[in-house]
């Protein structure tokens, strides 16, 4: 990795999903994004087994004792310092590789289709993320999110989807979750839900909604039968304008600073995921908003 990626950190926040447009064209340009994905993708094939972390020790203390020091003989005691050094880097690998995540990463205006172990599908969002554990997924169904998906969950044991904000809890059913930052919203269209946030929690079923709202939950209904966003169109009811923004970053590769005195405006619409130029007019224009477009992707306000 070169050394402006390191001390910047842009692979990690990468893999986190909090690059600005400008670093992730920046991260896309170097090339080491596509060696990450390669190796995401090969990690992902690999089979080891489990690492015995007892019988490690019990081998490490056995090999402890066959060892004889000798009086200031530095050689020798370096030796010894790198073997165990190289035993427990050995360990924590073997763990590491029987343990790790499967993670699955889309980009701005990209969405995949992911079919989980047992048949389950997510329906990944732009802009979105999903991390699992593929080796014990019969024992565990957990994943977390970071962005927005649809799942469709087969019946089995508990299906659980944690986010930076709360925890939604299935059975076997169709839902939609959106979060980013602090915002979370949930849809449920088939089945039964639980969501928990801190010690609070909310059970809702088809036709019913959850959203933090204050750092509470609150329901409500709806009348959709599935996200319109997986046929290319959003639709808001009086969204905050700041969140519209989010979404808009999601689906084009703007840039948007949008001014401290229109984030809390309410945008009632629909908008296309296909028309940068026709999606803004629509946001900007109804809201009486001035603005201009400068070089694709810029968004300048007058």
């Amino acid at each position: 990795m070169s050394k402006h990626l390191e001390d910047n950190n842009l692979i990690a926040r990468w893999m986190d999903n909090r690059l600005s447009n400008e670093e992730k064209e920046q991260l896309k340009g170097s090339g080491e994004l596509d060696a990450l994905k390669t190796v995401i993708e090969e990690i992902d094939t690999w089979k080891v087994k489990p690492f015995d972390v007892d019988k490690g020790l019990t081998r490490l203390k056995e090999a402890n004792k066959t060892v004889v020091p000798i009086k200031n003989n530095n050689k020798n005691w370096l030796r010894i310092a790198a073997s165990i050094a190289l035993l427990l880097s050995c360990g924590l690998v073997w763990y590491f590789m029987a343990n790790h995540a499967t993670t699955v990463v889309t980009e701005i205006a990209e969405k995949k289709t992911i079919e989980l172990p047992t048949g389950s599908l997510v329906e990944l969002d732009a802009a979105s993320s999903i991390a699992y554990n593929k080796n014990d997924w019969e024992n565990s169904r957990m994943l977390t999110l970071s962005g927005q998906a649809f799942f469709n969950v087969t019946s089995g044991a508990p299906f659980v989807v944690k986010t930076n904000t709360a925890q939604v809890t299935v059975l076997g059913t169709q839902f939609n979750i959106r979060t980013q930052n602090n915002d979370f919203t949930v849809f449920c269209y088939e089945g039964k839900i639980e969501v928990k946030h801190l010690g609070s929690s909310e059970i809702i079923t088809k036709g019913q909604s959850v959203m933090l709202t204050g750092g509470k939950l609150q329901k409500s209904t709806h009348k959709s039968s599935g996200p319109e966003w997986l046929n290319g169109v959003s639709t808001y009811d009086k969204t905050p304008l700041n969140s519209v923004i989010t979404d808009i970053k999601r689906y084009y590769n703007v840039d948007v600073n949008l001014p401290e005195e229109y984030k809390s405006l309410q945008f009632t619409g629909t908008v296309a995921h296909n028309d940068l130029a026709n999606s803004l007019s629509v946001i900007f224009t109804t809201m009486e908003i001035p603005y201009s477009l400068q070089d694709g992707n810029t968004v300048i306000f007058e």
